[in-house]
C-alpha cells in the first residue's frame, strides 16, 4: 500500500511540474476550440504537408522570379511548415509572405530572427539597441516595453515567432558570435532581461525562443564556422549558463533554441552538438526541466551542426527531441530523409505526429485559424511609428554608463572657464556626437581615422594642446591607443566615450587610468553617440550599469549616477505629448512659406526641461540657397528685451544696484532737468512711462540741405522710389552730414552701423539729448515705447560699470554654453551662419546680414536695450530655461530665485505687460500676442523681424518661433495677418495636452 502512495505522490508531482511549466500562451488558449481546428487540419492534411510541418526554411524576400519559383517549390513540393527571412525590405517581404500563404494550404509560421527588433534583418525599421546595451538599463519594465513594441511590429509583419531573447551568459571575452547578443555576465541579471523582453512579446501574441541552450556565452569559437566546446562541470553550468533558461522555462514561455555546442557534462559522445544530443534535448529540457513549448534547431546549415556524412542532420535533430528544424542547408534532401527515416522506423511516427500536433497547436495559438494577409500599404509608416521611435531613444537614454568621474567633472560645469575640443577616433569631424556636443557650448572638433598619416596624427594632438577639455569619441576597435593619446590624458582633462563593446575599453587602460571621466556607449549608432553627448553636459539623468566586466579596470555593475542639469533632447512623448499633434507645426509652418510670410524659420519647444521638437524649416532668403538649420543665427529684434537686456537688469537688481522705484535720473544725470526726471524704473518695465514708441535717431545723421521736399510719401513716386513700410515710401538721394558719419573707420569714427558704414561716437551724445527733448505722453498708460529699454540699458552699464554685451556675454551666455548668442555677431561668426534680415534700400543702403536690423539700435553700434542681440533657437531655450528654473541652470546659480519670481510673476495693474515681458491678454482676443489656450501665466515677447518666444510656468514649456519675415521687406506682413505664430502655440497646447 505504500508503495501505491508514493507512486500516486509521484505522479501528481509530475503532472504539477508538467503545470508550471506549460507555456502561457497554451494555457491561456480555449483547449475545445483549439482542438477542433488542429484536429479538422490534420485529419484534412496529406503525409507529405504533416511532415512539411516540421520544417521551416531560410528565405530571400525577394520576388524575382528565380527565388519565387525556389520558394514555390518549397512550398508545393515538401509542404513547409514555416519561413525564417534573411535581410530584406518590409515591404518586399509583406508581399513575398502574402503570396506564400496564399499558396499554402496550411497556414505557414512566420518567424524572425530579431534579438533586437526588425532592424536586425530588416532595412527602414526603427534600430533598437543590442542586448548588451539592454543590459546597462536597470529598469526592467522598460524592457518589457520594448518587447511589446517588438511583438507590434511583428504583427504588422504577419511574423508569429521572435527568435529572441538571447539567454547567453557572456563570460568569455573573447566570445566571437555573442558579444553584443548578451544581456550581460551575470546569470540573474541575464534571466531578469531575457524574461522581461519574452514577457512583452508574449504578451502580445508572439512566441518567444530563448536561445541557444544550454548556453553559447563562454565559448571562443563561432558556431557558424565550427562547433564550439564548452568545457564546465554540470554545478557550473546549473549556476551558471543553465540558470536563464530555467527561469524563462519555469515562467512559462514558448520556444527554446538548441545550440549547436558540444558540451561533454552533458553529452558524452565526443563532438556530438546538444542539438543532436537527445540527452540534452529530451532528457535534460524536456524531461528534466519540464520544457513543453516548441524546441527549434539552430540553424541547420551552420557549419555547428555538421554531422557525419552518413548521418542526415534533421533526422539527428529529430531523433534528439527537437520539434522544428531551422534552415536546413538542402531542405528538399533532408525532407526526403526524415520521410525515408519514417519509413523505415528510424523515427517514431507517434512521437513526430505528436511533434506535428504540437505545432499545429501552436499555429492556432499564433492566430493562424484566422490567417489574414498584411497590409501593405502604409506598412512603413505603422512600423515606424512615432512610439517606437521613443521606445528607441528612450532605451539608449537610459543605458549610457558612466564608469569614472574624478572631480565630478560630468555633468560639464563652468563652461566659460574651459576651452573644449572633441577629438574623434575612428569617425570623422562632425558625426552626431560631436553635432550634439557643439549643441551645448562650443566646440573645436578634430579627428584620427585609420588613413591618417603619423604627420596628421601629430598634428591633431599639436593642436589639441590649447584646450582644457578634451572629449575623447572612440568609434572603433581597430586604432590602438597611442602614446600621445596617453600623454594628452595626463595634461589635461580627458573624457573618454566609448561606443564599442565594453571589453575593447582594457585596449586603452594606459590612458583611461589617466582620464577623468569614462562612458560607456556601447554602440556607434546615431542615438547613443546623441545621449552620450547629452550625458557628458547634463542633459540627461545617466543611470547605466555596466552588464559585463571589463579585465583590470572595471567589475560588472560598475556606474556611477548623475543628475540632469540643462536641457535635453527627447522624443515627445518622453513627456507625454503627442508626436501627432505636434506635427501640425510643420504644416502651419509650410502654410507661412507658401504665402511667402516668411522665407525660413527655426521653431523650438521643450518641456520640462527636455527638448521635444526643434526643427529648422526654408532657406535663409527666397533664392533658396541656402537652407536654414539649427546653427542658423537670426535677429531677434525686440525679443532682445527681454532675452538680453532684462536679464542684465535683473543681474543689477539682484547685486542691488537699483530698486524697481528709483527714479532713472538717479542713474542718467542728464534727464534730471526735463520732464522725464520723475520717471520710475518700475513704469519703465511695464512700459507706462508715458516714452515716445520709438525716435528716429537716424534723422540727426542726414544733410538736410541734400535734398528738398520730405523725406517720407504715403505714395511712390520719381522722389521716393524706395518702399519702407506697409505705407510709407521713402527718398534715397540724400547725404549724411560727413562730420557725423564715415564710410570708413577711422578715429572717432568707430561706432559701426553697417558694412562701411561709422558714426562719429559724440552721437551717443545726440541720443540721450534726444530722448530728453522727446514729447512725454501720459504716465500710468500702457504705450510700449522702445525708450524705455534704451534707458534701461544705460542704467545697467552705469550700475555694473561695464558695457551691458559683455556684462551678458560673461555673466550669461558663455556660461549658459549659448555661444551663437551675442550682440554684432560679425565679430564672431562668418556671414554665411548668419540669416540676412530686410535690404534696407533707405539709410544703410545694403542687405543687412549680421548688423542690426533696428535703426535706432544700429546708430548705438549694434548694442542696444531695445534691439540688437542675435541667437538661435536652440541658445534662446537656454536663457528661458534659466528663467524657467527661477536662476539656475546647469548646476550653477545665475539669478536669486526672488528676482526671477518677481519680474516673471508681476504684472502691471492697468495693461498686460509684466517686468519687462510681455504677457497674453486676460480672456484672450485679438489683441492678445499669444494662442488662445496660453495660459495666464505665460510670459515672453515678440520681435519685429518676425520672432517670438513664450515661457509657460504652469506647463513647464518652452516655445520659440525665429524668422526673418521682414526679408527682403518689412512691408510683408502676413507673419501677423496669417496667425502663423500663435497659432503654433496653440498646436502646442493641444500637442502637450493629448
Amino acid at each position: 500500500m505504500k508503495k501505491i502512495y508514493v507512486f500516486l505522490f509521484s505522479c501528481v508531482a509530475v503532472l504539477s511540474a508538467v503545470a508550471q511549466t506549460t507555456p502561457n500562451l497554451y494555457r491561456a488558449v480555449d483547449k475545445a476550440k483549439m482542438n477542433h481546428w488542429v484536429d479538422s487540419i490534420f485529419d484534412a492534411m496529406s503525409y507529405d504537408e504533416r511532415v512539411g510541418q516540421l520544417f521551416m526554411v531560410i528565405a530571400n524576400p525577394k520576388s524575382d522570379t528565380r527565388n519565387m519559383q525556389r520558394l514555390m517549390r518549397y512550398v508545393n513540393e515538401i509542404k513547409i511548415g514555416g519561413i525564417l527571412f534573411h535581410k530584406g525590405d518590409p515591404v518586399m517581404q509583406a508581399e513575398v509572405t502574402n503570396r506564400l500563404q496564399k499558396t499554402s494550404r496550411v497556414p505557414m509560421l512566420v518567424s524572425l530572427d530579431g534579438e533586437w527588433g526588425l532592424s536586425m534583418r530588416l532595412s527602414g525599421t526603427t534600430r533598437f539597441p543590442k542586448n548588451m546595451m539592454l543590459g546597462a538599463i536597470e529598469d526592467n519594465d522598460l524592457i518589457t516595453e520594448y518587447g511589446k513594441e517588438v511583438a507590434r511590429q511583428c504583427k504588422e509583419m504577419g511574423i508569429h515567432i521572435n527568435f529572441a531573447p538571447d539567454m547567453d551568459v557572456n563570460s568569455n571575452t573573447d566570445n566571437p558570435v555573442i558579444g553584443l547578443r548578451s544581456f550581460g555576465e551575470n546569470p540573474q541579471a541575464v534571466a531578469d532581461k531575457g524574461l522581461a523582453y519574452a514577457r512583452g512579446l508574449e504578451g502580445q501574441g508572439i512566441l518567444s525562443v530563448a536561445k541557444h541552450f544550454p548556453g553559447h556565452g563562454d565559448t571562443a569559437e563561432d558556431s557558424h564556422y565550427t562547433l564550439p566546446a564548452v568545457h564546465h562541470d554540470r554545478a557550473r553550468l546549473d549556476s551558471v549558463e543553465l540558470l536563464p533558461f530555467k527561469r524563462y522555462i519555469y515562467d512559462g514561455y514558448a520556444g527554446v533554441m538548441t545550440g549547436h555546442l558540444y558540451v561533454p557534462a552533458l553529452d558524452k559522445v565526443r563532438n556530438r552538438p546538444v542539438s543532436m544530443s537527445r540527452a540534452v534535448v529530451t532528457d535534460l529540457l524536456q524531461k528534466e526541466l519540464g520544457f513543453r513549448g516548441l524546441c527549434f534547431t539552430d540553424a541547420l546549415a551552420m557549419k555547428g551542426a555538421t554531422t557525419r556524412k552518413s548521418d542526415n542532420p534533421s533526422v539527428k535533430a529529430l531523433l534528439a527531441g527537437n520539434d522544428i528544424l531551422l534552415a536546413p542547408a538542402a531542405p528538399i534532401n533532408d525532407f526526403a530523409a526524415v520521410k525515408e527515416a519514417l519509413e523505415e522506423g528510424i523515427l517514431d511516427r507517434e512521437e513526430i505526429e505528436a511533434k506535428i500536433i504540437k505545432i499545429l497547436q501552436y499555429k492556432y495559438i499564433a492566430g493562424l485559424d484566422d490567417y489574414r494577409p498584411i497590409e501593405t500599404k502604409g506598412l512603413s509608416e505603422r512600423l515606424n511609428s512615432p512610439h517606437a521611435a521613443w521606445l528607441a531613444a528612450k532605451l539608449n537614454e537610459e543605458a549610457i554608463t558612466l564608469l569614472k568621474n574624478e572631480g565630478d567633472i560630468i555633468p560639464l560645469k563652468q563652461l566659460n572657464k574651459k576651452r573644449i575640443a572633441a577629438l574623434s577616433i575612428g569617425d570623422g569631424v562632425g558625426n552626431e556626437f560631436q553635432k550634439m556636443l557643439g549643441r551645448y557650448d562650443s566646440i573645436a572638433c578634430f579627428s584620427i581615422s585609420r588613413n591618417s598619416t603619423a604627420a596628421q596624427v601629430q598634428n591633431v594632438y599639436k593642436k589639441l594642446e590649447k584646450y582644457d577639455v578634451i572629449i575623447c569619441g572612440v568609434h572603433t576597435v581597430r586604432i590602438p591607443e597611442s602614446l600621445a593619446l596617453h600623454q594628452l590624458a595626463a595634461k589635461k582633462e580627458l573624457i573618454y566615450a566609448f561606443f564599442t563593446l565594453p571589453y575593447f575599453c582594457k585596449e586603452y587602460k594606459s590612458s583611461i587610468l589617466k582620464a577623468k571621466a569614462v562612458i560607456m556607449a556601447y554602440e556607434g549608432t546615431p542615438l547613443a553617440r546623441k545621449y552620450a553627448a547629452q550625458a557628458i553636459f547634463g542633459g540627461i539623468a545617466v543611470k547605466g550599469k555596466l552588464p559585463v566586466s571589463i579585465p583590470t579596470l572595471y567589475t560588472a555593475g560598475t556606474g556611477m549616477f548623475t543628475e540632469k542639469t540643462r536641457l535635453g533632447y527627447h522624443e515627445p512623448e518622453e513627456v507625454g505629448a503627442s508626436p501627432e499633434r505636434l506635427d501640425v507645426i510643420a504644416s502651419i509652418v509650410e502654410d507661412g512659406l507658401e504665402q511667402k510670410a516668411f522665407p525660413g524659420c527655426q521653431v523650438l519647444v521643450a518641456k520640462d526641461g527636455m527638448i521635444i521638437y526643434d526643427k529648422s524649416f526654408g532657406y535663409f532668403d527666397y533664392d533658396k540657397k541656402q537652407a536654414v538649420d539649427e546653427n542658423s543665427i537670426y535677429d531677434l529684434a525686440s525679443s532682445s528685451k527681454a532675452a538680453g537686456t532684462l536679464l542684465a537688469v535683473m543681474k543689477a537688481y539682484d547685486d542691488k544696484k537699483f530698486t524697481l522705484n528709483n527714479k532713472i535720473s538717479d542713474f542718467i544725470p542728464e534727464l534730471k532737468d526735463s520732464d522725464k526726471k520723475n520717471l520710475v524704473i518700475k513704469d519703465l518695465l511695464y512700459h507706462q512711462s508715458g516714452l515716445t514708441p520709438t525716435i528716429n535717431f537716424y534723422l540727426n545723421a542726414i544733410d538736410r540741405d541734400s535734398y528738398k521736399g520730405s523725406l517720407y510719401s504715403n505714395v511712390k513716386n520719381r522722389a521716393h522710389p524706395v518702399r519702407f513700410d506697409a505705407r510709407t515710401y521713402v527718398r534715397n538721394d540724400f547725404s549724411f552730414l560727413p562730420g557725423l558719419v564715415s564710410f570708413d573707420r577711422r578715429p572717432g569714427f568707430t561706432t559701426e552701423v553697417a558694412h562701411k558704414m561709422y558714426l562719429h561716437d559724440s552721437f551717443k551724445d545726440t541720443i540721450i539729448q534726444e530722448i530728453k527733448d522727446s514729447r512725454l505722453g501720459v504716465r500710468g498708460k500702457y504705450k510700449y515705447s522702445c525708450i524705455n529699454f534704451i534707458l534701461l540699458k544705460m542704467m545697467v552699464e552705469k550700475q555694473m560699470q561695464q558695457p551691458m554685451d559683455r556684462l551678458l556675454h560673461d555673466t550669461f551666455f558663455s556660461r549658459l554654453g549659448a555661444w551663437h548668442t551675442t550682440y554684432n555677431p560679425l565679430h564672431i561668426f562668418d556671414t554665411i551662419q548668419i540669416v540676412p534680415t530686410e535690404y534696407d534700400g533707405f539709410i544703410r543702403r545694403q542687405l543687412l546680414r549680421g548688423y542690426v536690423h533696428d535703426e535706432a539700435a544700429a546708430f548705438q553700434g549694434g548694442v542696444s536695450g531695445n534691439a540688437g542681440l542675435f541667437s538661435n533657437a536652440g541658445d534662446l531655450a537656454k536663457v528661458l530655461q534659466l528663467y524657467l528654473n527661477q536662476g539656475h541652470y546647469g548646476g550653477e546659480g545665475y539669478l536669486s530665485k526672488e528676482t526671477c519670481r518677481l519680474f516673471t510673476q508681476s504684472k502691471s495693474p492697468t495693461c498686460r505687460r509684466g517686468l519687462g515681458f510681455d504677457k497674453p491678454v486676460a480672456g484672450g482676443g485679438k489683441t492678445s500676442p499669444c494662442g488662445s489656450l496660453a495660459p495666464i501665466s505665460v510670459y515672453g515677447h515678440t520681435g519685429f523681424t518676425g520672432t517670438c518666444f513664450w515661457v509657460d510656468p504652469d506647463n513647464n514649456l518652452l516655445y520659440i518661433f525665429l524668422s526673418n519675415r521682414v526679408n527682403p521687406t518689412r512691408a510683408n506682413n502676413k507673419l501677423s495677418s496669417l496667425n502663423i505664430r500663435t497659432r503654433i502655440q496653440d498646436a502646442i497646447y493641444k500637442a502637450i495636452n493629448n
